[in-house]
């Protein structure tokens, strides 16, 4: 699911499939401005995205199994990537890289990783799990992921041909991943009334670094200064309309439905 860094800055959609890195201003700019949909007779096709290498990145949906094909051309429009893929993609752009990560049967999914420079794959991963976010960390793409079976929130690591995860805990889903003050948050969604409701904090080496408890269930999360804003949907009614402000300092929350929150909390 698509979303952009800083909230102040950039809007998200909830069903986007394209993903800029906050770090990619010109990456974001061309998302939004060259979008464009893509005409084919044959297949439907879904909207572009458009790199900050002028690459295009659009996929067809061949059946209504979930198989697709993901196409890729240069700035010359020539085509230079058509891989088959199974389950709704995502596409997100980083610095040096495009990843596309589909959610598959939502029990497997698949990771691939691309050269914006060279349009060639560097690699591809299969993981257990439906897959919530991805982002780079530590030289790493980082997935998020919920093993249904064993109710197992997981942090994938993907490096080369390694794939490393740490277990997250149970009850919620590793919902949005955010890298800030050289660590990486991830909120933890709960799946029923009586989850717990949390930011995860972890350090570089991918240690559980300190645990935030929010009062709303946590969605998505933005940057705001050295704060974190988080966005809600709530397990029972389904609105989205509440914001947080998270301080990492000390832990406090200000709760409101405005942009700006207002309301103080602190645990």
């Amino acid at each position: 699911m698509g979303k952009m860094d800083n909230f102040f800055h950039k809007t998200y959609e909830s069903k986007d499939p394209f993903y800029a890195s906050n770090e990619l201003e010109s990456g974001y700019k061309s998302r939004k401005s060259k979008r464009k949909t893509v005409k084919n007779t044959q297949v439907t096709s879904t909207d572009l995205l458009i790199d900050d290498h002028q690459n295009k990145w659009y996929y067809n949906r061949i059946d209504k199994k979930g198989n697709i094909t993901l196409v890729a051309l240069n700035s010359n429009n020539d085509v230079i990537i058509q891989k088959k893929l199974y389950g709704t993609p995502n596409i997100y752009e980083f610095p040096d890289h495009v990843v596309v990560a589909c959610e598959g049967d939502g029990e497997t999914g698949s990771v691939c990783q691309f050269s914006k420079s060279t349009l060639e794959l560097v690699e591809d991963w299969e993981i257990d799990g439906f897959i919530w976010d991805v982002n780079m960390f530590n030289n790493s793409v980082c997935v998020s992921a919920y093993v249904v079976d064993l109710d197992m929130a997981r942090l994938y690591i993907l490096n080369g041909r390694s794939i490393d995860f740490v277990e997250l805990g149970t009850h919620f889903a590793p919902a949005d991943l955010l890298v800030l003050q050289k660590d990486l948050f991830i909120s933890a969604y709960p799946l029923t009334e009586k989850s717990p409701k949390k930011i995860l904090r972890l350090n570089k080496d991918f240690d559980l670094e300190k645990e935030y408890d929010v009062s709303i269930c946590p969605r998505f999360l933005f940057k705001n200064g050295e704060e974190i804003l988080i966005q809600e949907l709530d397990v029972k009614t389904g609105r989205s309309d509440r914001y947080c402000s998270l301080d990492l300092c000390t832990g406090r929350e200000i709760i409101s439905k405005r942009n700006k929150p207002r309301q103080q909390v602190s645990f």
